[in-house]
């Protein structure tokens, strides 16, 4: 199954339209150009019914392999677009395998993911989806680009509306806008209007840019775990003012303190002064099923901290949730801030 980016979508289906495509991601902005991008194409090549469904227990599977199986004089080509859940399950697996089975080439076959993995890979009805598709298939990439995939995704879109930016301009947008990318191609789009030569410089877009990024307790969890100081405290901010609930930041941050615990085995430390352990991480990583985009954030964190560092923010996190627990609506901010500073050194 071909593998590619969201943005390269809309060029590949002028030439051709694979038999199936996996649409996995969770970003708005990508999901919603690739759907647009599908159904236009489909409906060009008299693909004009269109069958949508989201996947649950509730989901009418007869009626889905008997829409398969119409295949009469006067039937129609049609769309089929899937919405699955992120938990396959086996009993769903079983289905779709079934699904596939039933595909002909007067079907396309839409399928959306919440997110694409190994596990995912390895299953039966993907394979058999693959056997099907003749290696043709498409795995469209819809997640969020991370904050350095950002400016890559930005020049890429700037040169599909024919527009030429210079790297501060570039860096200028993914400061503002990283996560956000529903506003960033409205910016993209005033800017186009704005300056019909097509020339942003740094200058330009300085003129029209609001600060639009929108952050996760994740992404938080991520620049600290690097050691990111700036970023880490920058996101924490915009999660304030985003009025992310406190117990959320906590109990995502005692996770990742118990997940460190239990990657270099410091439940059970004597000595407190020594540095956490680097060794036999590759196995304690597999153990826990961590997953492959994240070891290295984990490894980073762990060469620079000792038993004291860990257990110092584990004290600063049982501080937080007391005083949560004495006043919910307490101001826990500047506590969470000190906890980032110290995380980040």
């Amino acid at each position: 199954m071909k593998k590619i980016p969201a943005v390269q979508l809309q060029s590949l289906l002028k030439q051709y339209l694979a038999p199936s495509y996996l649409l996995a991601g969770q970003d708005p902005l990508l999901l919603d150009e690739s759907r647009q991008a599908l159904l236009q194409t489909a409906k060009q090549q008299q693909f004009d019914e269109l069958l949508q469904r989201s996947v649950d227990n509730s989901t009418d599977w007869d009626e889905l392999y008997q829409h398969c199986q119409s295949r009469g004089l006067f039937s129609e080509k049609s769309l089929l677009f899937l919405s699955l859940p992120e938990n396959i399950t086996q009993t769903l697996q079983k289905k779709l395998q079934t699904l596939v089975g039933l595909l002909h080439q007067d079907i396309l076959l839409v399928l959306q993911l919440p997110r694409f993995n190994f596990q995912i890979e390895k299953q039966a009805w993907l394979t058999a989806l693959e056997a099907y598709n003749a290696n043709s298939g498409m795995l469209v990439n819809c997640q969020t680009p991370s904050q350095e995939q950002l400016p890559q995704w930005i020049q890429q879109r700037a040169k599909q509306q024919q527009l030429t930016l210079d790297n501060e301009a570039v860096q200028l947008l993914s400061y503002s806008y990283e996560s956000n990318l529903l506003a960033l191609k409205q910016t993209l789009n005033l800017l186009k209007l704005l300056h019909p030569d097509g020339k942003l410089s740094y200058l330009r877009v300085k003129e029209c840019v609001e600060q639009s990024s929108v952050f996760t307790p994740y992404q938080w969890l991520d620049a600290m775990l690097e050691g990111k100081t700036k970023r880490a405290v920058r996101i924490l901010h915009s999660l304030k003012d985003e009025e992310v609930q406190p117990l959320i930041l906590l109990r995502s941050a005692q996770k990742e303190l118990n997940t460190i615990l239990q990657l270099t085995g410091s439940e059970s430390a004597v000595n407190s002064a020594a540095a956490l352990p680097v060794h036999n991480l590759r196995q304690q990583f597999d153990r826990l099923r961590v997953w492959q985009n994240r070891r290295m954030l984990f490894t980073k964190a762990i060469q620079r901290m000792g038993y004291a560092d860990l257990y110092r923010l584990l004290q600063k996190l049982a501080e937080i949730e007391r005083r949560l627990k004495r006043d919910f609506d307490a101001d826990v901010w500047p506590m969470f801030e000190d906890f980032t500073l110290v995380f980040c050194h």
